[in-house]
């Protein structure tokens, strides 16, 4: 009689666990645009904020300088590769800081952006007859008052043919530093300013474009 094969009495063996995929990073968090956002209003209201203490304080009369209101000021629909933007959160900062206009005065409040929407220059400015016999003397004044140190205000030249003056400055406002370069003259008062998230701009450079860009925004009065 055949004996019947014994079953073995240990447990097979099990098949070997493959190794664990490596654990899928998570992706980067993303950039806080917040602070960002908050940091571009602060300098948009500080940069209507500087016009509207000079626009106020500029004295109106009938004893004006004879080019007194010669200019008035319309922003060109581009500038430098930038389009103009009249609305936004930025133009609403800038408004916000300059306050209600002084009756005689037209103020401006517009900003630069580049092909995708983003900020390069802030603008803010007032127009009007103004009889500041030493606009220069009157720029470094209003930069002062926003907290700026005389021996940091630089002296630029301001361009034709409506004279004036220029300088540039870096003042804080609620602690953010704000680099500006402003220019004045019996018509007119603008201060230029780059948005503090964007890189960096030499003063001379940022003095450069003020310039340029007063030339394309300041035009004879009709």
């Amino acid at each position: 009689m055949n004996e019947i094969p014994q079953q073995p009495t240990t447990a097979p063996i099990a098949a070997p666990v493959p190794p664990a995929f490596p654990a899928v990073p998570p992706p980067p968090p993303a950039r806080n645009r917040r602070g960002l956002k908050i940091a571009g209003t602060v300098l948009a209201m500080a940069a209507g904020l500087v016009i509207g203490k000079l626009a106020m304080g500029a004295v109106l009369g009938s004893d004006a300088p004879e080019d007194a209101g010669r200019y008035e000021l319309v922003p060109p629909a581009a500038f430098q590769g930038l389009t103009l933007q009249e609305s936004g959160p930025r133009v609403d900062a800038i408004k916000a800081g300059q306050g209600p206009a002084k009756p005689g005065v037209r103020q401006v409040a517009v900003v630069y952006a580049d092909a995708s929407g983003t900020a390069q220059l802030v603008v803010s400015g007032a127009a009007g007859t103004f009889q500041d016999r030493d606009p220069g003397a009157e720029l470094t004044a209003g930069l002062k008052g926003m907290g700026a140190k005389e021996a940091e205000i630089t002296e630029h030249e301001a361009g034709k043919p409506a004279g004036g003056a220029m300088r540039c400055a870096t003042v804080t406002f609620r602690g953010t530093p704000v680099p500006m370069c402003m220019w004045a003259d019996h018509s007119a008062l603008v201060t230029v300013s780059v948005p503090v998230e964007n890189k960096p701009v030499p003063m001379d450079e940022l003095a450069e474009r003020a310039r340029a860009l007063r030339g394309a925004m300041e035009v004879p009065a009709s």
